[in-house]
C-alpha cells in the first residue's frame, strides 16, 4: 500500500494544473532528406545535440546532419543491413569522435554495427556479443559509456548491454518474462524499462519490464489486457518527458471491432502503469510512434493517423496528414519515432522527417479554491457490489477533487475528470468499468480521492 500511495502522490500536480487547449504546432518537413525508398519509412534517429543527428531505415541507409536537418549526408548504404535502431554516446570517444551503434532486423548473422568516427565508417560488430545473440535489435539507448539494445519483434526476447563504450557486449535471454522485445529506455545507468509483448508470434499482450541494476536482472511490472476482438498487442515505442512521467504506444494485431488505439502511462518512473485510449484513432493496427515534449503535450501515430494531446493523454485530436503538394497538414500518419530535444524543439521520422521548431501553447485558467482543512469520506454503498457503487464525500470548503480507481497492485483502471466543487455533500458513481468501458473482473479495488493536500482511500469489492 505504501507504493500505491506514493504513486498517487506523484500525480497531484496534474490534478491542480491549468487545463490546456489544443495548441498550434509548427512541424516543418525537412525536405532535404529524401522520402524513404520503396514506400518504406525511416525507423529511428538519435541526436547528440540540437544540430547533429543520424537517421536509419530498413533499406540499409544511415543519414547524417550537422545543421539541424537543413542538409543531409548519406554515410552508409547496404541493402542487407536492415537498420531499425540507432544510438550514439553523449560524450566523445578517446579520439574526439562520436561513437555510435545501429541495430538491424531480419538478419541474425549481422545485428549490430558500430562507428567510432562520427559515422564516416561503419563496421559489423555482431561477433563482439557474448552470450545470447538477438535475432534483431529493434530499440537502443545509451548513457555515458553504457548502452543497451533489445529485440526482436520477430524473434526471442533478448537484451544486449555494454558498460565499456562498446568494447564488450553481453546478450541475455528474457523469454521467462516476455515473448518479444521492441524498445528500451534508461533514466540513468541503473534504472530502465523495456517493452514488447507476451506472445512469441505477436499474439499476446503488451508487457513492460523494469530493471534497477543496469540490466543485470529484469522484472515484469505490467501486462496489458486486450480489448474485444484484438488478436494480439505489444508495446512499441517509449517516451519519458520527465523521470516520473512516461508513455508507451501499443500496436495491435488486427482490430476488426474498430476499438480506439491505446497507450500506457506511468507517473512513478515505470513502477506501475495504466492503459488509456486514444479517442478517435481507430486504425486496424493501433499505434507505433509516440513522443511527448512535456508531461502533457505529445503525439501518437501509426498506420495512417497521428493524434495530438495537450492534457497528458486524457483527450486527443486527430491531425490532418501532411500534403507534399500544398504543404498543408502536419506529419505523416506513419511516424515511428519522436525525438524531443527540449520543450520547444523536437524531431520525428516516418516516411519523411519533420522538425518542431516552435509551438504556441494556450491554456485556460481553472479556478482553484482554497484547500480544505478537512473533508469527510464515507464508505461506498453497496459494498460489495455487482453493477455500480456510490462513493459519497463532504467538503467543508470549496476544492478541486480528483478520483481514480486502482487495484491492490497499484494498477490504474479508471480516472474520473477532476473538477472544482462547492461546499456540501457530493457523490461519484462507479459502474465497475475501466477507462475503455470494459467490465472489470471480480476482486478488490481502491478509490483514491485527492482533495487539496489530503488523500483518502476506500476499498470496495466487485462481484460479478
Amino acid at each position: 500500500m505504501k507504493r500505491v500511495l506514493l504513486t498517487f502522490l506523484s500525480t497531484l500536480v496534474a490534478f491542480s494544473s491549468p487545463a490546456p487547449t489544443f495548441e498550434s504546432s509548427n512541424w516543418k518537413h525537412l525536405s532535404e532528406l529524401p522520402i524513404a525508398r520503396g514506400g518504406g519509412r525511416y525507423d529511428d534517429m538519435d541526436f547528440v545535440n540540437e544540430k547533429e543527428g543520424w537517421v536509419v531505415n530498413t533499406s540499409g541507409e544511415i543519414w547524417h546532419t550537422e545543421d539541424g536537418g537543413d542538409a543531409w549526408e548519406l554515410q552508409f548504404s547496404r541493402s542487407s543491413a536492415r537498420f531499425r535502431s540507432v544510438t550514439f554516446m553523449d560524450e566523445l570517444g578517446p579520439r574526439g569522435n562520436q561513437i555510435g551503434w545501429a541495430g538491424t532486423v531480419f538478419n541474425p548473422a549481422s545485428v549490430l554495427w558500430e562507428t567510432r568516427d562520427n559515422g564516416a565508417h561503419w563496421i559489423d560488430i555482431t561477433h563482439r556479443i557474448e552470450g545470447v545473440v538477438p535475432a534483431g535489435v529493434c530499440g537502443m539507448v545509451s548513457i555515458g559509456d553504457s548502452a543497451w539494445g533489445v529485440g526482436a519483434f520477430h524473434g526471442d526476447p533478448t537484451i544486449i548491454t555494454t558498460h565499456d563504450g562498446g568494447i564488450h557486449w553481453e546478450g541475455k535471454d528474457l523469454s521467462l518474462i516476455a515473448g518479444s522485445l521492441i524498445d528500451v529506455h534508461f533514466h540513468n545507468q541503473t534504472t530502465g524499462i523495456a517493452v514488447g509483448g507476451s506472445g512469441s508470434n505477436l499474439d499476446g499482450d503488451a508487457v513492460v519490464l523494469r530493471t534497477e541494476d543496469g540490466g543485470v536482472t529484469w522484472e515484469k511490472v505490467f501486462q496489458s489486457k486486450r480489448q474485444n476482438g484484438i488478436a494480439g498487442e505489444w508495446g512499441w515505442k517509449i517516451s519519458f518527458p520527465t523521470p516520473l512521467i512516461g508513455y508507451v504506444s501499443v500496436e495491435y494485431r488486427g482490430n476488426p471491432n474498430s476499438n480506439d488505439a491505446k497507450f500506457l502511462k506511468t507517473e512513478d518512473g515505470g513502477a506501475t502503469w495504466r492503459e488509456l485510449p486514444v479517442r478517435g484513432s481507430r486504425t486496424n493496427l493501433g499505434l507505433q510512434g509516440i513522443g511527448f515534449i512535456s508531461p502533457n503535450t505529445g503525439w501518437a501515430s501509426g498506420r495512417g493517423v497521428t493524434s495530438l494531446t495537450t492534457d497528458g493523454g486524457l483527450t486527443w485530436q486527430q491531425l490532418t496528414e501532411y500534403n507534399p503538394v500544398t504543404g498543408s497538414g502536419q506529419l505523416d500518419g506513419s511516424m515511428n519515432r519522436f525525438f524531443p530535444i527540449n520543450d520547444t524543439l523536437a524531431y520525428s521520422v516516418g516516411r519523411r522527417m519533420y522538425k518542431l521548431t516552435g509551438r504556441e501553447a494556450n491554456s485556460v485558467a481553472v479556478e482553484i479554491g482554497e484547500i480544505p482543512s478537512t473533508f469527510t469520506l464515507e464508505t461506498s454503498f453497496p459494498n460489495p457490489f455487482s453493477e455500480s457503487t456510490t462513493l459519497r464525500y463532504s467538503l467543508e470548503k470549496p476544492a478541486t477533487v480528483g478520483l481514480r480507481v486502482i487495484d491492490p497492485t497499484g494498477r490504474m483502471h479508471r480516472t474520473f475528470e477532476s473538477s472544482f466543487q462547492d461546499v456540501g455533500t457530493h457523490e461519484i458513481v462507479w459502474d465497475g468499468r475501466n477507462d475503455f468501458g470494459q467490465k472489470l473482473s471480480s476482486g478488490s479495488y481502491i478509490f483514491l480521492v485527492d482533495i487539496g493536500n489530503s488523500i483518502e482511500m476506500k476499498q470496495v469489492v466487485l462481484l460479478r
